[in-house]
């Protein structure tokens, strides 16, 4: 393929990223703050965690891959720092905690992670 056919289709898969990004990040949310109390609800949350996996094989195979955050130094281009707070466990600059995740085709950042990074 040549370099323009490579760049229509990274695009193409950056717009569709960006498309499912919500959905992911309901899931995400949902599998944070619930849980299952009886075994048909644990059949439910098995089956929303299939579609979960599916979602992400897809975007490993497309190339897309989440941002490296908790306890890696601080990088503008793929975080996005939404507060600091003191750290006894890491060093300034360094990133302590995940709000969202962020997420990359190859070096093009599709969305930053929303972070928070030792003071």
């Amino acid at each position: 393929m040549n370099a323009l056919a490579n760049a229509s289709d990274d695009k193409a898969k950056v717009e569709v990223a960006r498309a499912m990004l919500e959905v992911i990040d309901n899931f995400d949310r949902a599998f944070g703050n619930i849980s299952p109390e009886n075994e048909a609800q644990s059949e439910i949350e098995a089956k929303y965690k299939n579609a979960y996996d599916m979602i992400m094989k897809a975007f490993n195979e497309l190339g897309i891959k989440e941002v490296e955050t908790v306890g890696t130094e601080f990088n503008y281009e793929v975080h996005n720092a939404v507060m600091s707070q003191p750290s006894e466990e890491y060093e300034e600059g360094i990133v302590i905690q995940e709000f969202q995740k962020g997420y990359l085709l190859g070096e093009e950042c599709i969305r930053p992670a929303a972070v928070i990074v030792a003071a």
